[in-house]
């Protein structure tokens, strides 16, 4: 059964359904919180990324990728050596961490990716 009140923000006539509806269609969107789009692991791991592994792999080997031949020192990513998957104990271990160009990493992934399906 449809009860008609105010909106307790802007006024305006509402027809609600049930006792915790006080609020219009509007200023229910309007007053809402964005929701978060990376979750709780991800920023742990980009907080962890940024303020110790990268620092640490910099001071330790310099920023450059670490295939050998490789001079890249532009658009770096921070790589698991024994991967997260396999070794969850070593997710947050830098010295399981290394730096790989974005080629290198999109290789190494791929020929992980490929001999998981082989």
């Amino acid at each position: 059964m449809a009860v008609e009140r105010l909106c307790k923000v802007c006024g305006t006539r509402i027809r609600v359904y049930n006792t915790i509806q006080n609020k219009c269609r509007d200023c229910t969107i309007k007053n809402a919180k964005p929701i978060p789009q990376r979750g709780k692991q991800a920023r742990l791991w980009e907080t962890f990324r940024d303020k110790v592994a990268i620092p640490y792999l910099d001071k330790k080997y310099g920023h450059v990728c670490s295939i050998p031949g490789c001079n890249e020192t532009t658009k770096l990513d921070v790589d698991h050596i024994k991967k997260r998957g396999s070794h969850p104990d070593l997710r947050y271990d830098v010295k399981n961490l290394r730096y790989l160009c974005r080629p290198h990493h999109i290789e190494e992934t791929d020929k992980l990716h490929w001999s998981k399906k082989s």
